[in-house]
């Protein structure tokens, strides 16, 4: 009977004639100060809400109820809202989105959410948007406004609606759910802040840990390929590897097919483990012990690592994709930059799989159609799908498509000094892998042409030498030496700074980093860039000491032949003919 009453007393919040929302106050417990708080209150969330929201004819009850448990601050079940009596003791701010507010929006979503016309937690596209499109925990567990948003997809659909509605900054920091939202809801009401041109990414640097804030602008991007580096002698890297790669325009270039040969503007998207350890365990990488990452790196840094180093071939397809398609990728690329926590595991959650889910995201309906679990299987289901050619680039293509193994190319340098009699007639293999006494000594008086070919071969001979060093003293580690040990350590303890790009950003922010990140941002990686410098520099000094003496003294002598025949080449370019 009390009920009945409190009910006959309250206040009804609706606007027109009764074809519109109706929350109903529960005032009972409420002395009338706390009612009026309480009327404020409702007023306040209630002019957030979606309009057509706003329209509907349905009824909800709320109620201030001090049974509630000490950390729920809302429920809601069958139409009726219990909030926790604490919300309206906190004092109002200037933030945009502040709790008391959040709380009632958050279970009015539950409640449109659970009733008739609802159920947009159980779409499939939301679900995927929100991390919520495979098995196990939701990965995007970084940058997020609030960790309940990972206790299921309901609760996901209730936080990032209480941002969308309540901060004008939630289109730029989530740009793909905030388009969801405005496609299913209609736009948020207030108005939005001015997102800035550029997506700010963190793109790898050419020194060890050194990483460079760049702002991509997405009207430069061209066009996107996918990137297949071919198989590796590695167990984990024997299918291959996929990335995406970015053709993006230099700057004051519109945006055209001449902006294939743009190269050193070009980036690329690389799903990779974050490895700290000395050694890559095959386990680990099975079990997902490994964190998984979205990387940005320079393509001419892949090129040489690919090509140059392990002589992996590299081949671009090029993707059938609109500028909104293109546009959509870079959003959801950028937002697993810096929010994706995922476990990279060889078989299961690879490079291929994560490529082919970003693009199944940006790309595809409800309907997957792009994952595979090996690279070549994504490519694959990119020809099917209409979006990749058939054909694989050819060598003589031009355009940047194929970028070969450089192993053809030492292998025809190391047969004109053979052929002219200035290197024994080893195999390439042998060749590059014997000391330096063994592949011959430069004469005094070698020509320019021969010093260029043989400068080339030298210095893949120093990379695969200083590979050799590398995997001795990860083998006999153990039993290195307290210094080295110690230096090992203070490495792994310092890259581990940079497991992931959001580490490095202040508390407080979540998705994208926008410009009041970005101050702080740029001061710790200049502070770590120099400190990584230093720490790397008196690792290689330490682990060079640590090496037995012949292997020192081979490394050593073929330094010294790089930097002669540098030299030599410069004299000999510099002279006149």
């Amino acid at each position: 009977m009390r009920l009945a009453t409190g009910l006959a007393a309250a206040l009804l919040l609706a606007s027109g004639s009764g074809r519109a929302l109706e929350l109903v106050l529960d005032p009972a417990g409420l002395d009338p100060p706390a009612q009026q708080r309480a009327r404020d209150l409702l007023a306040r969330a209630r002019e957030r809400l979606p309009g057509h929201w706003q329209a509907d004819p349905r009824r909800l009850t709320l109620r201030f109820d001090p049974r509630l448990p000490a950390d729920i601050a809302g429920r809601h079940r069958r139409g009726q809202l219990r909030l926790s009596p604490e919300l309206l003791e906190v004092p109002a701010t200037a933030a945009a989105h502040d709790l008391a507010r959040a709380t009632v929006l958050h279970e009015i979503a539950h409640a449109f959410d659970r009733g008739e016309g609802g159920g947009w937690s159980r779409q499939p596209a939301f679900r995927r948007l929100a991390g919520w499109d495979r098995r196990g925990a939701n990965p995007y567990t970084l940058r997020s406004p609030d960790g309940y948003e990972r206790h299921s997809p309901a609760e996901a659909f209730a936080v990032n609606l209480e941002w969308y509605l309540l901060d004008p900054q939630y289109h730029c920091r989530r740009p793909a759910l905030a388009a969801w939202y405005r496609q299913q809801l209609g736009p948020a009401p207030g108005a939005a802040t001015a997102c800035g041109t550029g997506l700010p990414l963190l793109v790898a640097g050419a020194a060890p840990a050194q990483l460079e804030l760049e702002a991509l602008d997405p009207a430069r991007v061209y066009a996107v390929d996918y990137l297949l580096a071919g198989a590796g002698d590695a167990a984990m890297s024997r299918f291959g590897h996929s990335m995406l790669r970015l053709v993006v325009c230099a700057p004051g270039r519109e945006p055209g097919p001449r902006c294939r040969m743009d190269l050193a503007y070009h980036r690329v998207l690389s799903f990779r483990a974050f490895v700290n350890d000395v050694q890559i365990s095959n386990w680990r990488g099975l079990t997902g012990a490994y964190p998984a990452r979205l990387f940005v790196l320079p393509l001419d840094q892949v090129i040489d690592e690919y090509t140059r180093i392990e002589l992996r071939d590299l081949q671009a397809w090029p993707l059938s994709l609109s500028p909104a398609q293109i546009d959509a990728l870079l959003q959801l690329a950028a937002r697993a930059h810096w929010s994706y926590d995922g476990r990279y595991r060889f078989i299961g959650n690879n490079c291929a799989v994560e490529s082919g889910r970003l693009l199944d995201l940006a790309l595809t309906p409800s309907r997957r159609r792009l994952q595979a679990i090996t690279p070549r299987g994504v490519l694959r289901r990119l020809q099917d799908a209409g979006l990749a050619a058939r054909q694989a680039p050819s060598p003589d293509a031009g355009q940047g498509l194929y970028f070969a193994s450089a192993r053809q190319d030492y292998a025809q340098l190391l047969h004109g000094l053979q052929q002219a009699g200035r290197v024994p007639p080893l195999p390439l293999e042998r060749w590059l892998e014997s000391p330096p006494r063994q592949r011959g000594e430069p004469a005094p008086d070698l020509p320019l042409q021969a010093t260029a070919a043989w400068w080339v071969l030298e210095t893949a001979a120093l990379r695969r030498a200083e590979l050799r060093a590398l995997a001795r003293l990860k083998r006999h580690l153990d039993g290195a030496t307290p210094e080295l040990q110690a230096r090992v350590a203070d490495w792994q303890q310092f890259s581990g700074l940079l497991d992931a790009p959001a580490a490095l950003l202040p508390a407080g922010g979540y998705g994208i980093a926008q410009p009041d990140d970005l101050g702080v941002l740029e001061q710790a990686l200049a502070r770590l860039g120099e400190d990584g410098q230093a720490r790397w520099q008196a690792l290689h000094e330490s682990a060079e000491r640590a090496l037995p003496p012949a292997q020192r003294q081979e490394l050593e002598q073929t330094r010294q032949r790089v930097r002669w025949l540098a030299e030599r080449m410069r004299a000999l370019a510099a002279a006149p003919d």
